[in-house]
């Protein structure tokens, strides 16, 4: 009873508006700039006295400082963080009489940046891991859990400084706390020409999938560089926020900037007096990750995409074999071992070299598309399955192979079911092998699931196992020698438990 009754007449007339009147910026990248509104509801013009900024040291505003705001009209500001530093507590009061003060405010930090060059001496590295837990059954099974919506990411890099480099390098790192931008030095980008001054478009010979999902990039040449805002990436082109400051010629690099901790600890060696090494691992911070979306083109057998990258023959291609047993010791008498799956279960170490950073980039938008060691796909074997000891010139389910032990195929879960049979033309058959048998000569005869015709022993270059496998472990680590050639080194593991069904679109019938 006896209450006033409020409307939205009450809020919105005779009123002034700030939109927005309060930003949390969060970690802030250097030369970040953030814009708001001021606007009032008043029938007549309102006068501005003046604005009070509180925490401006390194900021600066620019818009309407005083004077007649029409009404009903909105009056654009922006704030400039190109010179600030440390924690950001920023407020701007609007004074428009006695009273009427409203006030604006930014809170943030400023990220360190670090665009100190990196020691290629010592080779840098990325590792990417997903954190997935394993759960295996008693009959070798598993299943797989990833704890992590987006996955851990840290660089490991060394630096060398001398002369003045040393103490400044030194001091800056053991006085800095919070937020580093770390630039991702193995995957910079060459300019195709060079910049100047005012270019509000930067050219570049080629964009890396980082690069094209960052939201800053380092411009750096020799000791000079500069940090800029990426508005958006199109083909070639990088189109900043901000118009550049700076003249770059074409020999500078364009690199893609994350914010990063430093580990909790870094390592420093002092070979002289004048010169020392400095090794420091970043973790990327998972709330600020900018990871670049995967490309799915891969083939595909069974709903499942078939591994399409080779091994690096330079280096050993090892398999080691795993047998599920159970096995009772009582100390007296003898050992009771029973085997809990028939055969054994494969894990294939090899060593993949990528010669550029698109190959690279394919192999991790792979492991992004399997969710870290989660997904199952098809991998061949590091050998031959077996060798057919005769042409087939009828269509038939069955063919002739050489003596290769597939007769034991029944008893064994450990054999490929599936083989993909190359030809020298470049084409390539799946075929799944249902059972297998020996013959009086010596030789085996296979019984496949689909049917084969014209098939000619000098056409085949290899008859390939296709394993159904994951990868053993959860994290990436890749190994930087330039910034195009790169390696990593898996351990993949085969499933014993198969599909054996077969997608006849994945499949080419000869």
């Amino acid at each position: 009873m006896n209450q006033i009754a409020k409307s939205f007449g009450t809020y919105f007339f005779d009123n002034v508006f700030l939109t927005p009147a309060e930003i949390d910026a969060g970690v802030v990248v250097p030369g970040a700039e953030y814009s708001f509104e001021i606007w009032h509801s008043f029938t007549t013009p309102r006068q501005l006295a003046g604005i009070t900024q509180a925490g401006s040291y390194g900021i600066e505003l620019i818009g309407v400082t005083s004077g007649a705001l029409a009404s009903f009209e909105s009056f654009d500001y922006k704030i400039s963080l190109s010179q600030a530093n440390g924690l950001i507590d920023y407020t701007a009061d609007f004074d428009f009489g006695t009273g009427s003060s409203h006030r604006f405010s930014l809170t943030g930090s400023m990220a360190l940046v670090m665009p100190e060059r990196i020691d290629w001496s010592t080779q840098p590295e990325m590792s990417i891991q997903y954190l997935t837990e394993v759960i295996e059954s008693f009959d070798g099974t598993e299943q797989r859990i990833a704890l992590r919506d987006t996955p851990r990411t840290s660089l490991n890099y060394m630096y060398s400084m001398t002369d003045e480099q040393q103490y400044l390098f030194d001091n800056k790192l053991a006085t800095s706390t919070g937020n580093m931008l770390i630039p991702l030095w193995p995957l910079q980008c060459r300019l195709s020409r060079g910049i100047s001054a005012g270019d509000a478009r930067i050219n570049l010979t080629e964009v890396s999938a980082h690069l094209a999902s960052s939201g800053a990039i380092l411009v750096s040449e020799c000791d000079r560089h500069e940090i800029l805002s990426v508005e958006s990436v199109a083909g070639l082109e990088v189109t900043p926020t901000t118009l550049a400051k700076n003249d770059f010629s074409e020999s500078a690099i364009v690199v893609p900037l994350r914010i990063a901790y430093p580990s909790d600890e870094s390592n420093s060696t002092s070979l002289l007096r004048n010169f020392d090494q400095h090794t420091i691992t970043y973790d990327l911070d998972e709330t600020q990750i900018q990871k670049p979306t995967p490309v799915d083109d891969f083939e595909r057998l069974n709903s499942r995409p078939i591994f399409p990258f080779r091994p690096d023959r330079s280096k050993d291609v090892t398999t080691r074999y795993n047998r599920l047993r159970e096995t009772l010791d009582p100390l007296i008498g003898a050992r009771s071992i029973y085997d809990r799956a028939r055969g054994t279960v494969k894990i294939l170490g090899q060593t993949f070299t990528f010669f550029s950073e698109q190959e690279r980039q394919r192999f991790e938008d792979f492991a992004e598309l399997m969710n870290g060691a989660q997904g199952e796909f098809y991998i061949e074997g590091p050998g031959q399955a077996f060798e057919l000891s005769e042409d087939i010139v009828v269509p038939t389910y069955k063919f002739k192979i050489k003596s290769s032990g597939y007769t034991n195929f029944a008893n064994s879960n450990s054999f490929a079911p599936i083989v993909a049979i190359k030809l020298y033309n470049g084409t390539t058959a799946y075929k799944t092998i249902l059972n297998a048998t020996s013959n009086p000569d010596g030789t085996e005869t296979i019984t496949t699931k689909e049917l084969t015709n014209n098939l000619k022993t000098i056409d085949i270059e290899a008859v390939i196992p296709l394993y159904l496998a994951r990868f053993d472990s959860d994290e990436f680590r890749y190994i930087f020698d330039t910034d195009e050639v790169s390696t990593i080194t898996k351990n993949i593991r085969q499933l014993l438990y198969a599909d054996p069904a077969i997608d006849p679109k994945g499949t080419v019938t000869i």
